[in-house]
């Protein structure tokens, strides 16, 4: 079975441009309330959930955020984006081994440059308190 992960509803469509309106103007818990009004009825749509766990991120919702950022990572596995809103949520939320678990399950399907990002500088900053 096939799960449809893209945006192929008009109104999911609109629902993310106007969440992406929302952020913009500083408004990321009134995007989270306007997107989460469809996740009832589109369970299945990846993006809906990545961007819906983005804005529970950024309005310090992690716990709400890394719940719909799993099912984002589910529905779509090989998305960067969802999988490194996923990252965050569960750093920031504390969970670090959890954190490093998606960064490596991400990292054995195809490259990343946002991580690879990151490794280097966790590697220079190491470098910098070393004689």
């Amino acid at each position: 079975m096939i799960r449809k992960t893209g945006n192929s509803d008009p109104r999911i469509v609109e629902a993310i441009k106007r969440a992406i309106e929302l952020d913009s103007k500083c408004e990321p818990e009134l995007a989270a309330q306007h997107l989460s009004t469809l996740i009832a009825e589109f369970p299945t749509v990846a993006s809906l959930r990545g961007y819906l766990a983005l804005y529970l991120y950024r309005s310090g919702r992690y716990h709400q955020a890394i719940e719909h950022g799993r099912q984002a990572v589910l529905l779509a596995p090989k998305s960067e984006k969802a999988s490194f809103v996923l990252f965050q949520s569960l750093w920031t939320a504390g969970q670090h081994i959890e954190a490093l678990d998606e960064m490596k399950r991400f990292l054995a399907l195809k490259p990343s440059a946002e991580y690879s990002k990151m490794i280097k500088e966790w590697e220079l900053s190491e470098g910098e308190g070393k004689s």
